[in-house]
């Protein structure tokens, strides 16, 4: 009879310990904005985007691509100034092929690429001293229509100085997916590349998918590839289309967790749209996604961005309003609150990072064209 008081107690405990999601604190995201950035633009660059943040001699500095993704870039967020410029040549002893889809920046000498199409290269002070093709057995993604799914998430990590683990969706023709006639999961199984550069070999690794996912959304080209976050040898992986993280150690599912939310979201998934003689995938008007899962080393919290719907009468995406949900988690991935935003017709949440002063997103207008802006959002009222 003890053990089974044991037992219920310990459930108790287990079920009290958590909010349920009505005691969810929801508000607007005004509420933790403190300040902004503002990124300071040549007349050479068109637009920002955001792929990584470093910490350079104890200051912070925006990593940006521009130039169809040829020119990286380097800002100081104390300032918004740019402080440093790398232009990839496409010949010669420095010479880059094709177009960068993932990067690593270690300080403002060292750059470590991975091109569209699978090749792995190494510079050091604007010298390239390392290029390999990754096996091109792995089906790497080589095409600008199968890049877009992954290329502006933190899906390319340092594991260790010999190993990378490179985040891939593997498609197979972009012309066969967006015609309808081949399904999603068809051929994508190992979602994950290790690359070892000092070897030059690679391998792949399997990830779950959410009980049912395969079923519901088969031929949904939007529901996939997963939202992978490296933490502490760990692997914290997000579809976009659930609630659920599976928690990976070596690959192996050691946790599940189920993301608590006030939010109703409607996983109803994409359609195609027709514009003059170009097909688009985009969320229904209604259709609710998750975009990103991040880490907030400074605060020891978790950042979940998801997209709730759109609204208003435009036909497309670009005409409509767009409301989004920034949700904070404790690193046992409890939800600690959550915060609403919106952004009008032309608009989108399209840049966001975190340093140490905060979380930052592009503001929802962009009134100069020399300029883009941020805001600044204080995230220090989470921290224990």
């Amino acid at each position: 009879m003890n053990n089974y008081c044991l037992l219920f107690l310990t459930a108790l405990f287990f079920a009290c310990s958590e909010k349920s999601n009505d005691e969810i604190y929801q508000g607007k995201l005004e509420e933790l904005i403190v300040g902004d950035l503002i990124i300071k633009k040549d007349s050479l660059t068109k637009g920002i985007e955001v792929r990584q943040v470093i910490n350079h001699e104890g200051h912070d500095y925006v990593v940006s691509l521009a130039d169809r993704e040829r020119t990286i870039q380097y800002y100081s967020i104390h300032s918004g100034d740019k402080v440093k410029e790398v232009k990839l040549p496409f010949d010669g002893p420095n010479g880059f092929r094709g177009y960068v889809g993932m990067l690593i920046a270690e300080g403002m000498d060292s750059l470590t690429l991975i091109s569209l199409d699978g090749w792995y290269y190494f510079y050091y002070k604007n010298q390239r001293e390392k290029v390999e093709q990754i096996d091109s057995r792995l089906e790497f993604p080589n095409s600008y229509y199968s890049s877009i799914y992954y290329d502006r998430r933190k899906n390319f990590t340092k594991v260790s100085k010999s190993l990378y683990q490179i985040a891939v969706s593997p498609l197979i023709r972009p012309v066969s997916n967006f015609s309808g006639k081949t399904k999603a999961f068809d051929k994508i199984e190992k979602w994950m590349i290790n690359y070892y550069p000092q070897e030059n070999k690679a391998s792949t690794q399997t990830i779950p998918f959410p009980s049912g996912y395969r079923l519901d959304f088969l031929e949904d080209h939007l529901s996939y590839p997963p939202i992978v976050e490296f933490v502490g040898n760990r692997n914290y992986v997000l579809f976009p289309y659930s609630d659920s993280v599976f928690v990976l150690s070596d690959y192996n599912v050691i946790e599940k967790k189920v993301l608590r939310s006030q939010m109703d979201f409607n996983f109803s998934g994409s359609e195609t749209v027709v514009r003059e003689e170009y097909g688009f995938l985009e969320l229904k008007k209604d259709a609710s996604s998750h975009l990103d899962l991040l880490y907030d080393t400074y605060r020891d919290v978790f950042i979940r961005i998801s997209k709730i719907k759109e609204s208003g009468n435009g036909e497309t995406t670009r005409e409509r309003a767009k409301h989004y949900l920034v949700s904070v988690f404790d690193s046992d991935l409890n939800t600690l609150s959550e915060y609403t935003i919106e952004y009008g017709q032309g608009s989108r949440l399209e840049n966001y990072f975190i340093a140490s002063e905060g979380l930052f997103i592009n503001k929802p207008e962009q009134t100069s064209e020399d300029e883009y802006e941020f805001y600044k959002i204080d995230l220090s009222r989470f921290v224990d």
